[in-house]
């Protein structure tokens, strides 16, 4: 099988220790956060902090391959697909990338609830990506995306909450062998949807 290129959680440290517990927990806005529980037990404000570090796992459990499939489709120069007078239905295209690098932001928010009722500010993260891929071929049919393949993959993101950087890292490059199949395919152009691509066995 291929390997899977992983999530932004597991490209940011994120999938085994906390997520930098002691910065999170001294920041302003968790500082304002634990201030805001009055009345509360230590217990249950340490709580808060670890929570939101599981939450935030949570939401960038997204696959570096969804990430790469977002940016893919939005491509000006793959826009000629969709010309079926040159591009008829069912004929495969076979398009490469050469090395390229693809930025991603993602500001996550969440809200502390103690005893049903919102408690403190919202808290927002700043989460920044950027992945250098080394080449890609897209498989187009129907203007769709239906496979891909790809080189290295490098990866480097930080986390930031309230002005503190919270995780910064820089990953070595990866190689990912086989391909990647998207099922039906990501419409170019479109607003995209995860299709949880199903990795295929590499050749």
């Amino acid at each position: 099988m291929t390997p899977d290129p992983g999530s932004i959680a597991v490209l940011l440290g994120l999938d085994g220790s906390a997520l930098a517990p002691a910065r999170l927990h001294d920041s302003d806005v968790m500082v304002r956060l634990r201030a805001s529980l009055t009345g509360a037990p230590d217990l249950v404000r340490n709580f808060a902090t670890e929570s939101l570090s599981d939450a935030l796992r949570s939401v960038l459990n997204v696959p570096l391959i969804d990430v790469l499939a977002a940016a893919w489709k939005t491509r000006h120069d793959l826009r000629q697909y969709c010309d079926q007078t040159k591009y008829p239905p069912g004929e495969v295209s076979n398009y490469v990338l050469a090395g390229h690098v693809i930025s991603s932001t993602h500001r996550p928010r969440f809200q502390v609830l103690f005893d049903g009722a919102p408690c403190g500010p919202d808290i927002e993260f700043d989460v920044d990506l950027s992945l250098t891929v080394e080449a890609a071929c897209l498989e187009i049919v129907n203007a769709r995306i239906t496979k891909a393949t790809t080189g290295t993959i490098q990866g480097s993101g930080q986390i930031r909450c309230a002005g503190a950087t919270l995780v910064e890292r820089q990953t070595k490059k990866v190689d990912i062998p086989g391909k990647f199949s998207f099922g039906e395919g990501i419409p170019l152009g479109m607003p995209y949807r995860s299709a949880s691509p199903a990795p295929e066995p590499a050749a």
